[in-house]
């Protein structure tokens, strides 16, 4: 029995192995099929990677010559330029040295020039000085201004003459308010005289010339040392008589009208003065 159990075993054994060897097989022969298809599937893979990375490395050779060109196009411009600078350069500097050379030939004119001028200037200030100098002998500024002041004396004679006045030099009749008025309106028509200036004039017959002819100047806009009034907001000008010391006139040029408005007044003291500045200063401008 036991013998018959053995052979059993061994037959089943051995049947159990061909059923696992024919069951290997078809594994075996399972897997194979298996390995085959990943190998076909990483094959396939691989050829579409291959051909990805031949397509990258294409464009990115394209991309390579494409910025190489553009590198090359720039890089022959800028040598152009550069050229082109340099051109230029050189140019400015063979004009500049042309440029120098007139200016070395110009400076050397004009230091001629400056030399002739020092020359011919200093010609002249010789005979300035002479000529100076024989002014000062012939006369003095106060004889000159004398003079001048005796051809207008001369020159309102023969005004009054023709308006049938006569003037007496040496000393003959004052005038009167009405004929300092006259001569006045014939001689400055756009003169106003302001409060007593004209009883300043009538008064003062020995200055009457002076100060006409300060008036004139007034018209002609040369005033004697003319300064603007502090006082008043600077809208009068006070100038002085020459020769007459304690003499003032205060004048403004009208706006709304043309010619000037005048106040002849003697400076008696400083209190006097203040008292023309404060009377100006009601004064409404014309």
């Amino acid at each position: 029995m036991e013998f018959s159990f053995l052979i059993g075993l061994c037959f089943g054994g051995m049947g159990s192995f061909a059923a696992l060897k024919i069951l290997h097989k078809k594994e075996v022969i399972k897997l194979k099929k298996y390995f085959s298809g990943q190998q076909e599937i990483y094959e396939d893979q691989f050829q579409l990677q291959l051909s990805s990375y031949d397509q990258t490395v294409v464009d990115q050779q394209a991309s390579y010559e494409t910025q190489l060109t553009t590198l090359q196009t720039k890089l022959q411009q800028q040598t152009q330029e550069q050229q082109s600078i340099l051109k230029q350069l050189t140019q400015e500097k063979e004009l500049n040295k042309i440029q120098q050379k007139k200016l070395r030939e110009s400076n050397q004119d004009i230091d001629e020039i400056l030399e002739s001028l020092e020359q011919s200037q200093q010609e002249i200030l010789m005979l300035k000085e002479q000529e100076i100098l024989a002014l000062k002998e012939q006369n003095t500024e106060l004889a000159i201004n004398l003079e001048q002041q005796k051809v207008e004396l001369f020159t309102l004679k023969q005004q009054l003459t023709n308006q049938g006045h006569t003037l007496d030099s040496q000393g003959g009749d004052r005038w009167d308010v009405e004929q300092v008025e006259e001569l006045l309106a014939a001689l400055f028509p756009n003169v106003t005289l302001l409060r007593d200036s004209l009883a300043v004039l009538v008064a003062q017959p020995e200055n009457l010339v002076k100060l006409i002819k300060a008036i004139k100047d007034i018209c002609e806009g040369n005033s004697y040392s003319p300064t603007k009034v502090r006082a008043t907001d600077k809208k009068w000008t006070e100038c002085r008589v020459p020769h007459i010391n304690l003499m003032r006139i205060y004048f403004q040029k009208c706006k709304k009208t043309s010619g000037y408005q005048v106040l002849i007044s003697p400076k008696k003291n400083q209190k006097s003065q203040d008292q023309d500045y404060e009377w100006l200063k009601s004064h409404s401008s014309c």
